[in-house]
Parts: structure tokens; C-alpha cells; sequence
């Protein structure tokens, strides 16, 4: 009987220790899910009343980025700066013209090139630092892609990782339909950085 008593006990005892941190645990999850809905909250907020960005000025955005946009196009193709120069079997040479265009023979690519400093203490991915989308007329949305040029500067990659402090500088590109890059409606390019909105005119 002693027995079965002190096994009863045990029971509750770690029975009431499940429901102590089961209830930790709820209020852990309640208590993040009241956080992100406050970071959305002051996200909109702050989207609302976006930082205007122009070529050649530095912005630092506080542990997270500083960026200076060096250069901004609408075109048919982007090219890479360096051609390369490649030997067929027989020893001759011939040159290597690497380069992005639309998808689409209609389309154009709109871009900036944004020389970019992480503030992170370690190796981050650029796609957790900043989003950036063109919007046309103040109303329709292209997403951008990203892309850097090689050390050699002779081709491009989408990989980006970006290690704490050096600078690279980045491609950010949108494709669009001509139709919309021939009218005079307005053309912005939109960094989401943190809290934080940076609109460009592009056109």
C-alpha cells in the first residue's frame, strides 16, 4: 500500500510539472506572437513615411546596413564589365560577352546598383538584410532579383552571402514590359531595410 502511495505521488507530482511547462510554454508562444504582430505593426507604420534615396549618398541603417546607390538604368541588357577571353581547341581566341536580358523579348530591365556594407556581426545572406521591388504608376509591383559580377568581373552570380564590413556592390534588377517603361508614369525602386522604407526614382 506504501508503495502504490508513493507511486501515486510521483504520478502528480511530475503530472504537475508537465502542466507547469506546458503553461511556459503557451505563454512563451503567446507572448512572441504579441511581438511579431507589433514589429508588423511598426513596420507599416514606418513604411508609410519612406526615406527618399539618391545617387552617390551614403544611408546607414543602424546594425543592420549602410548602402550608396551608384548608378541606375533602363535597358535592353546588362552587361558585365569585363569580357573575357576564352582559347577554342586549335589555340585561338575569342571573346566572351556575359550578360543579363529579359525573359521576354518585350520587356526591359530597370536596375540600380547598390554598393552595400553589411553591420552584422557575422556572414549574412542578403536576402535577410534587404527586399526590394520597382512600382509602376505608384501601383503595380515587380519583384527585383539580385545579382553581384564575379571576382573577375567577367560573368554574374545570385549567390550574394555578405561577410561583416567589406563592400561589394550589388545589382538590384526588375523586368518589366516596354510598354510601361515608353510612357512618362513614375518608376521608384523600394529598399525594405528593417523598419525602414528608401524610395529612388528611377523615372
Amino acid at each position: 500500500m506504501e508503495q502504490k502511495s508513493v507511486f501515486n505521488k510521483i504520478i502528480l507530482i511530475l503530472c504537475f510539472i508537465a502542466l507547469l511547462v506546458n503553461a511556459v510554454e503557451t505563454n512563451q508562444i503567446r507572448l512572441q506572437t504579441k511581438l511579431q504582430s507589433k514589429e508588423t505593426l511598426i513596420q507599416k507604420i514606418m513604411y508609410n513615411f519612406p526615406e527618399e534615396i539618391k545617387i552617390g549618398q551614403k544611408y546607414v541603417n543602424k546594425d543592420k546596413m549602410e548602402f550608396t546607390v551608384k548608378d541606375k538604368n533602363i535597358t535592353e541588357k546588362i552587361s558585365a564589365p569585363v569580357v573575357k577571353v576564352s582559347y577554342n581547341y586549335w589555340g585561338e581566341a575569342y571573346s566572351e560577352n556575359k550578360y543579363y536580358s529579359p525573359k521576354d523579348e518585350n520587356n526591359r530591365l530597370l536596375y540600380a546598383t547598390i554598393n552595400i556594407k553589411s553591420l552584422f556581426n557575422k556572414k549574412t545572406d542578403l536576402n535577410d538584410l534587404v527586399q526590394a521591388k520597382v512600382v509602376y504608376n505608384n501601383k503595380y509591383e515587380f519583384d527585383c532579383f539580385t545579382a553581384k559580377t564575379t571576382k573577375d568581373k567577367s560573368d554574374f552570380t545570385t549567390n550574394i552571402s555578405l561577410m561583416p564590413l567589406p563592400s561589394e556592390d550589388v545589382y538590384f534588377i526588375a523586368e518589366m514590359p516596354k510598354n510601361f517603361v515608353n510612357t512618362k508614369n513614375p518608376i521608384n525602386l523600394e529598399l525594405l531595410v528593417r523598419n525602414n522604407k528608401y524610395v529612388m526614382k528611377l523615372r
